[in-house]
């Protein structure tokens, strides 16, 4: 049975193995979530100054939002505090800063409906994460940046975890989708990527989990969840980033894995905590086997200087 635990820190071995289960953590006032949410405000306010972020659609067009955010995410996802911010909260909670591999911080955006909805501003349907080629072992961290209400934020399908969903998972390809980036931020009103969701699904067992700012909500990348189209008249801003253990990862340990179709592997983009060192090529290709020739295995933020218009990441999560 799928469980919500608040503030149960226990050792980081069991807590994975909890959340590979399905149970959903929660860890409320965390100090350096409060400093990252703080960091991630006033870099909004300077974006879109003198508007507040919250009603930034109210006077900027869907073109204009792209344009803007499709410069300002990449500069913000590699920022140095940003990544510091991440090692931080990893420690905080409790988990082996060793052990632990991690990709970098997204922010999300989830604007009203009738505004952008596509490209650098997604909003995804029922998913599982690793129908983007997440690895079974990634953890997902989610921490929003305004309060958050029941019109605007993320639910999950509980009753989901562990049992196979009809889904177009198969249409996915990691490395493609590496390349297909470059173009995120100019799909305004269609969306062009190929983006891994549930077929005609209705959801049995949904739950809604409102975080207030400055805790943060950890799960499998095995679990169904959605963005709840934004009624709220509120633009809602989010972070996310993810967490592999390696030795989850050595040992074929992790959530399950029953109905997933896409092909590549995102676990070349994790780093660990500790050394910043990404795994080694021989340890990925022992476990995914070689991949073909001539792909981008790993997305190259350098490639985002020869495209204004591109945006590092947009897989998974809502």
């Amino acid at each position: 049975m799928t469980s919500l635990l608040i503030n149960a820190k226990a050792p980081s071995e069991d807590m994975l193995r909890n959340l590979y289960q399905g149970d959903l953590l929660v860890f409320a006032d965390v100090a350096p979530v409060w400093e990252f949410v703080q960091f991630t405000r006033e870099k909004l306010e300077e974006l879109f100054s003198p508007h507040d972020p919250e009603e930034v659609h109210k006077y900027l067009s869907p073109e204009q939002m792209a344009k803007m955010l499709g410069r300002w995410k990449p500069e913000f996802i590699h920022h140095p505090r940003s990544k510091e911010f991440v090692r931080a909260i990893i420690g905080e909670v409790g988990f082996s800063m060793a052990d632990t591999h991690f990709d970098v911080p997204k922010p999300r955006t989830v604007f009203p409906v009738g505004h952008l909805t596509t490209g650098i501003a997604y909003a995804f349907p029922w998913h599982r994460d690793t129908w983007y080629a997440a690895p079974q072992q990634q953890i997902n961290w989610w921490l929003p940046i305004y309060p958050i209400r029941v019109e605007n934020a993320m639910k999950f399908d509980l009753g989901s975890f562990g049992r196979s969903v009809a889904n177009d998972s198969d249409t996915f390809d990691y490395y493609g989708a590496n390349r297909a980036r470059l173009t995120t931020a100019a799909q305004v009103k269609t969306e062009t990527q190929a983006r891994p969701r549930a077929s005609d699904h209705q959801a049995g067992d949904e739950i809604v989990v409102l975080l207030q700012p400055g805790s943060v909500l950890l799960f499998s990348a095995g679990h169904l969840h959605a963005s709840i189209p934004n009624t709220s008249d509120r633009s809602r801003y989010s972070i996310d980033f993810r967490t592999v253990d390696a030795r989850h990862v050595s040992e074929r340990i992790g959530a399950p894995l029953q109905d997933v179709h896409c092909t590549g592997t995102a676990l070349r983009d994790f780093v660990n905590v500790t050394t910043g060192e990404r795994f080694a090529e021989d340890f990925v290709r022992g476990i995914y086997g070689a991949p073909p020739d001539d792909v981008l295995l790993v997305f190259d933020e350098k490639l985002l200087k020869q495209s204004p218009e591109g945006d590092k990441p947009s897989s998974g999560t809502a």
